[in-house]
């Protein structure tokens, strides 16, 4: 099979976009864990940047990054770390940021914003490795791995068995098959989320570069929920969005890259990111 008649094939699946070149990040088991970039002029310019991760690679898993806890048994769940820093920690392959975060409630630096060691309340659930860093909150969606590394969208039943999580901010974006934002919401934005099928095998995450006229200008919810459902999306969350949407990834060779163009154009520091990681770099 020729690799052009390979390509076109691949795209029809929705695994990449034709055209597109891909980065393998896992060349011993190549094809498992893959990221592209698609640029498209229409309805505006945009760039969207995917990652693809096949779960039955037994040498691959999800999960969640987090910053460090400031105050031990205190109210802060996390401070804000610079996406590199998470990375440099955890080792992941690669990552996207995950859950908003609130501030602390007398903290007289908190009119500072984003910067770096904030205490912060992350917003929704967060659990890494098994350790609940942050749980269930009403209003937030959660999506979490169980111990079969099968991925899950909504609240964990009682009993479930919860080894990494992380929470929506403001949508779910496709649920048991269908696109849940309808055409009203049009707001565009950077945008981060991931989606999976209902086979579980496999998860999709994507950025979205926005606020940045003429090389990629945003996306709705709805489109971007659309976008999930035509790569073979059953299910989908959009995760934080905004200054803090950011890809990076561990390339071959070439060490920590950061594959798409943030909003603010530096890093902003956040509480948490979820990414994927090889078994033997499990902490």
């Amino acid at each position: 099979m020729t690799a052009k008649v390979l390509l076109i094939l691949l795209s029809l699946s929705g695994y990449i976009a034709e055209g597109q070149d891909t980065t393998d990040l896992n060349p011993t088991q190549k094809g498992t864990l893959t990221c592209w970039t698609e640029v498209r002029s229409e309805p505006r310019p945009l760039r969207i940047y995917y990652l693809r991760a096949d779960l039955t690679c037994r040498n691959l898993e999800v999960f969640t990054l987090t910053g460090e806890d400031p105050d031990g048994q205190g109210p802060a769940e996390s401070s804000l770390t610079l996406p590199k820093d998470l990375f440099e920690k955890y080792k992941p392959l690669a990552a996207i940021n995950a859950n908003a975060f609130a501030g602390m409630p007398g903290n007289e630096n908190d009119l500072r914003g984003w910067y770096k060691g904030r205490p912060v309340d992350m917003q929704g659930m967060v659990v890494s490795d098994g350790k609940v860093i942050s749980p269930v909150q009403a209003g937030r969606t959660a999506f979490w791995v169980d111990g079969r590394e099968h991925p899950h969208i909504g609240d964990p039943a009682a009993g479930d068995s919860v080894v990494q999580a992380v929470s929506d901010w403001g949508s779910t974006l496709v649920e048991n098959n269908k696109i849940i934002p309808d055409s009203t919401f049009k707001t565009l934005h950077p945008r981060s989320a991931l989606g999976f099928d209902d086979t579980g095998k496999w998860i999709l995450f994507v950025v979205v570069d926005g606020r940045q006229p003429g090389f990629s200008e945003g996306i709705s919810l709805h489109e971007l929920a659309t976008l999930f459902h035509s790569h073979g999306c059953t299910q989908a969350l959009n995760l934080d969005g905004g200054g803090s949407s950011i890809l990076l990834i561990q390339k071959p060779g070439n060490g920590i890259q950061t594959v798409n163009k943030p909003s603010g154009i530096m890093h902003r520091p956040i509480p948490v990111m979820v990414g994927v990681r090889k078994l033997s770099e499990k902490k």
